[in-house]
């Protein structure tokens, strides 16, 4: 709008003059910070309220790891909301309304999750450690798998490793069709099959390549051996237990034999689950509720009667189960003079595919109705709810007495109502101590 016409007959009209022509140049710029602390904080509540996931979106990626400085604005940035990067007051004071108040959602897999924890902790200032006992409420997702073939990553020469990411320096042709305006280029180069293999930002993007550079972005054998030996004070057992078979001892084949994946299912537990947990059960938090995903797949083959609960799981929904036996552990430890770490532990058991879905309603609505407990009695729901029955056989296998009634669970069913998102029905189970028990 076209300023008024100022009359300047002296030096106090002239400043007359530029208090008027700036106040009506930021009349449309809101005075956020002049607002009163509790409706700012009101206002943080309800813009993290209205936020929503999207497993792609929303992840963490190992590659955060080379370049991640804590602080207020970099942990939001990290967490995607970015959104209120305004200054660093409004950063801090967003932070501060989120950890406390809100769950906290973390797309990363166990030892991406755990080094920025540490990083977090370790933060200059001093005020990682409070960021970190903020923090009450989490949801831990992660999307990818690693390839078991090559897990854990070795390295023969760590310490004259190339960083692949310093490809300018080296002269690195690199790929460049996700650019606007250069797609299907003739100049633009791929240096790899794949297409979106190594494309930071494409759909295809996997998180668990391994390669000779940047050792600290993965774990390694030698890493998982050092924790062993200095981890004297584990209440849970978590540092010493191989939930399958001695990691450091497998066959070796060209072809994968199935005790050789199961080995290395053990191994990737105890290199990065175990340690995530051990470290959550830490006094660096003091967390509250665990949100965890467990999902299931398809079954290609009908149960097989009179086998340990948990031998008919797929690979990954045997990981899984290790996954939420670390969080109930947590809930429920085997040692009735060891305090609870957790309030609660909620699972959102959840198909991974339509096709896991197909076959399974009928499942979901009988666990939501009768529970996800099972007696030697109920022969009616033979062949149901495996993963929980794993679940049950290795919580019994570390010392939990739930036939004493250890753990409560309330059940929901989730129907699927066309959220793109999800692909089908799906059940959240929330744990908790059974009181006086």
């Amino acid at each position: 709008m076209p300023l008024p016409h100022l009359a300047v007959t002296s030096r106090t009209d002239l400043h007359a003059a530029r208090e008027s022509t700036n106040w009506i140049a930021n009349a449309s710029i809101f005075p956020f910070l002049e607002l009163p602390l509790e409706l700012r904080n009101l206002i943080y509540s309800h813009v993290f309220g209205m936020s929503s996931h999207n497993d792609r979106d929303d992840r963490i990626e190992r590659r955060h790891l080379k370049c991640f400085k804590p602080s207020a604005a970099s942990f939001l940035l990290l967490l995607h909301h970015k959104y209120l990067l305004l200054n660093r007051q409004v950063a801090s004071e967003a932070l501060e309304i989120l950890l406390k108040n809100h769950t906290v959602y973390l797309s990363c897999g166990p030892f991406v999750l755990k080094s920025l924890l540490t990083r977090i902790q370790h933060e200059r200032t001093g005020q990682g450690r409070q960021w970190l006992q903020w923090m009450k409420s989490i949801e831990l997702d992660w999307v990818t798998f690693p390839n078991l073939r090559f897990y854990p990553p070795t390295w023969e020469d760590e310490e004259n490793e190339e960083d692949d990411w310093d490809w300018e320096q080296h002269g690195h042709r690199m790929g460049v069709d996700y650019v606007r305006g250069v797609q299907n280029s003739e100049s633009s180069f791929r240096s790899y099959e794949n297409e979106d293999e190594y494309d930071y930002e494409g759909s295809g993007y996997d998180d668990n390549l391994y390669s000779p550079a940047g050792t600290h972005l993965h774990p390694s054998i030698h890493q998982v051996q050092a924790t062993q030996a200095q981890d004297t004070s584990d209440p849970f057992g978590f540092s010493t237990h191989y939930p399958f078979s001695d990691p450091t001892h497998g066959p070796t084949y060209s072809i994968m034999s199935q005790d050789e994946i199961i080995t290395k299912v053990g191994l990737l537990v105890s290199m990065e689950v175990t340690p995530l947990f051990t470290y959550l059960a830490s006094e660096v938090f003091a967390l509250s509720s665990i949100t965890l995903p467990f999902y299931f797949t398809a079954r290609t083959s009908p149960p097989q009667r009179g086998v340990a609960p948990g031998t008919n799981l797929p690979v990954k929904m045997r990981y899984w189960v290790q996954v939420a036996c670390h969080a109930l552990l947590l809930l429920c430890p085997p040692n009735a003079n060891t305090p609870a770490k957790i309030n609660e532990v909620r699972i959102k058991y959840m198909p991974k595919d339509p096709w896991a879905s197909m076959g399974a309603n009928v499942e979901l609505h009988n666990m939501a109705r009768e529970g996800v407990f099972f007696t030697e009695r109920d022969n009616e729901r033979e062949g149901e709810g495996e993963a929980f029955r794993a679940i049950w056989a290795e919580l019994e296998s570390r010392g939990v007495r739930l036939r004493d009634g250890a753990l409560d669970a309330e059940v929901h069913l989730l129907e699927w109502d066309g959220d793109m998102c999800r692909v089908g029905d799906e059940l959240e189970v929330v744990f908790t101590r059974t009181k006086g028990v």
